[in-house]
């Protein structure tokens, strides 16, 4: 990608244009409670609102959640560009709440920029979906490329310990960043500077991710002060003072070869922030409005039109296989749009026949409400809810399911799917209904 497609690309993003940041705003949606690192500088145990750290939130949102603030921050702040899934964990550890929460958002407004940040650990497994989803700028955390500095950083990688764990992390970073680039996807990297630990090392990731093709590098101070609860707070890890940063990024600055791919704007945002940067606004302090709402529905009702559409023509395609017979599926789904509930945690499922004429959604089932008024113990209250209120289903679409639900679920004749979380019910419904009805085309189309 030339520069100038590249700067045109950037022009509205406040965290990659520096000109950007006094004139459009961003949201930060915190929809991704786990992260699959832990990194001694971090600590998301606790909310201030006085703070403006990284990794800090007040609430965690779901998809529909994000979606409304989204919305309601479209209408109340200035010159939204940009919708960002920074956190408070790591946005690919939670993929199905990351790319859910995209989806929703492109719905809603295809112009608003995507953008997520990661650590880069499972970044290579998720390459296709980002460029699939239009997601034109992604940020990732690379503190070093020399593993024994880089143990020094982490405490553990995906719960493992040591020099080859870390060798994974740096692995699967520059990996990542590659595929991102060949898919000209605009890289920025940061780099948490940490004195005596990767102060004269910075400048050697800039030499790295300048060969990979990143677009942008931002140095970011330690923050390490008592209150934080780090393990390099415990450890009296000091800050970098002025004059060190300074140093470290003009260092960069000659590997990366210009001052425009050091970002030095970077005001380490809470991971519910919004507005421009350096503005202490959080999602918390949006009010959700009625027209919020009623726009989220719109966007539920244009996702729902097109699943209806393709289910009538799947319907229609697969008629003589259906004459003379009803397939039933139901949906775990919380409000009764999107499939976003598991096994363990189902309350409300939604009920779709499909048969030679069409379908239709039959009922929604309360698995939660039949399982409270029972007088049974719990666990046959709900053996036997499930029985009575999904035994005629043919199968029962999850977010997740676990081998041994899965296994109950064929006990009592059903067949559990896991679904794509956050998509539309009839259309998880349609396609559970397909590997019932013909399994052959279903396995094809995956």
């Amino acid at each position: 990608m030339d520069r100038e497609t590249i700067r045109q690309k950037v022009e509205k993003h406040p965290c990659y244009c520096a000109g950007a940041h006094m004139k459009y705003s961003r949201i930060h949606l915190p929809v991704a409670p786990a992260c699959n690192i832990q990194c001694n500088y971090c600590n998301r145990k606790f909310d201030c609102s006085n703070e403006s750290r990284p990794g800090v939130t007040s609430d965690v949102l779901t998809p529909e959640q994000a979606l409304e603030k989204t919305i309601s921050a479209y209408h109340a702040v200035e010159n939204l560009s940009v919708a960002g899934i920074a956190g408070p964990g790591d946005a690919l550890a939670n993929p199905e709440e990351t790319f859910g929460t995209f989806r929703l958002i492109k719905e809603f407004n295809p112009e608003i920029k995507l953008c997520l940040s990661t650590n880069g650990l499972a970044l290579p497994k998720y390459v296709d979906e980002i460029v699939e989803l239009g997601i034109e700028h992604v940020t990732v955390t690379m503190n070093a490329v020399d593993p024994e500095i880089a143990l020094k950083i982490y405490d553990n990688v995906g719960g493992e310990k040591g020099i080859e764990a870390v060798k994974k992390l740096l692995g699967n970073q520059i990996l990542g960043i590659r595929m991102l680039v060949v898919e000209n996807v605009i890289v920025k990297v940061n780099s948490v500077l940490i004195p005596g630990i990767n102060d004269e090392h910075i400048a050697e990731v800039a030499k790295t991710i300048k060969e990979l093709g990143a677009y942008i590098h931002n140095v970011i101070p330690l923050m390490s002060k008592k209150e934080y609860g780090t393990r390099f707070a415990e450890m009296e890890v000091p800050e970098p003072d002025c004059a060190m940063l300074a140093k470290v990024r003009n260092d960069c600055e000659d590997a990366m070869g210009s001052s425009e791919n050091i970002m030095s704007h970077c005001r380490q945002c809470r991971a519910d922030a919004v507005g421009k940067l350096g503005s202490v606004s959080k999602i918390g302090d949006l009010s959700l409005d009625e027209h919020s709402r009623t726009h989220s529905g719109a966007v539920f009702g244009k996702l729902n039109e097109l699943a209806v559409a393709d289910v009538k023509a799947g319907v229609a395609g697969l008629k003589d296989l259906l004459r003379e017979r009803t397939v039933r599926v139901a949906v775990a789904s919380s409000t009764g749009r999107y499939l976003d509930s598991n096994f363990g945690k189902a309350g409300k499922f939604e009920i779709y026949a499909f048969n030679e004429n069409g379908f239709e959604h039959e009922e929604t089932f309360d698995l939660a409400s039949a399982i409270a008024s029972s007088p049974e113990t719990r666990l046959d209250a709900r053996t036997n809810a499930i029985i009575t209120g999904l035994g005629t289903c043919h199968a029962v679409v999850f977010r997740k399911i676990g081998n041994s639900a899965a296994e109950e679920m064929k006990n009592l004749g059903i067949v559990p799917v896991v679904g794509t979380a956050y998509s539309v019910c009839l259309k998880e419904a349609w396609k559970a209904a397909e590997k019932i009805i013909a399994p052959e085309k279903a396995e094809v189309k995956k």
